[in-house]
């Protein structure tokens, strides 16, 4: 199937800001955490640990601010904070759904590669019928909690292609921060910037790409 002027076999898809509408969900557990220990929100914090692997924003966090708390304990609350959210209120982007069975209907395969932990991941995926019971197909899930290093290295796109068996010059990789593409074409993927407001809508991040949509009804 040709996407923009690419010939592709595989698709692969990050989650948060790309498929879904959930940057607001972050800001929220940005602002709530942080506020749990004394400290107000900056907006360069923000853009900071939304670049980041799960493991380095908390990481991050901990050192910028000298928590008492250790990682493992931050990223416990975190997931705390957004299970539910995830499970039952976080919805695709609009057309999303429409465009993956485009793809599989083409033959294409698919996968999601996110920095969400599995077991935040997968409800939600559920909960929006991304999964073979509706889909028709296994389109398989790579998180955080796979790879050690964040998305500024190809390690979880590798993953990702290596699960559908697509060699990375024929997958088309649909990201929305920035740092992704650093991973993506060390890699050897095409990339595709998808707008999102929160992690690239005050960048020149569409200047940056090849490809980039602002809606998935441009593919449709």
């Amino acid at each position: 199937m040709k996407i923009f002027d690419k010939e592709i076999l595989g698709a692969i898809f990050d989650l948060d800001g790309t498929l879904l509408d959930s940057s607001w969900v972050w800001l929220k557990v940005d602002k709530d955490f942080l506020a749990g220990n004394g400290i107000e929100l900056t907006e360069d914090y923000t853009q900071v640990v939304h670049q980041m692997h799960f493991n380095e924003a908390a990481l991050y966090t901990k050192t910028r601010y000298g928590l008492e708390q250790s990682v493992e304990q931050i990223k416990d609350k975190w997931i705390e904070m957004v299970a539910d959210e995830y499970a039952h209120n976080i919805k695709l982007k609009d057309g999303a759904y429409d465009f993956i069975c485009k793809l599989l209907n083409a033959g294409v395969k698919v996968a999601f590669a996110s920095t969400l932990f599995r077991k935040v991941a997968i409800p939600c995926l559920v909960n929006n019928r991304l999964t073979a019971e509706f889909l028709g197909v296994e389109c398989p899930l790579t998180t955080a909690d796979e790879v050690e290093r964040g998305k500024g290295y190809p390690d979880i796109y590798l993953l990702a292609s290596s699960k559908i068996d697509v060699a990375p010059r024929d997958c088309m990789v649909f990201e929305d921060i920035p740092l992704a593409m650093q991973g993506v074409k060390k890699g050897g993927f095409e990339f595709c910037g998808v707008y999102d407001e929160s992690s690239n809508g005050n960048t020149n991040f569409a200047d940056m790409c090849r490809y980039y949509i602002k809606s998935y009804r441009e593919l449709l």
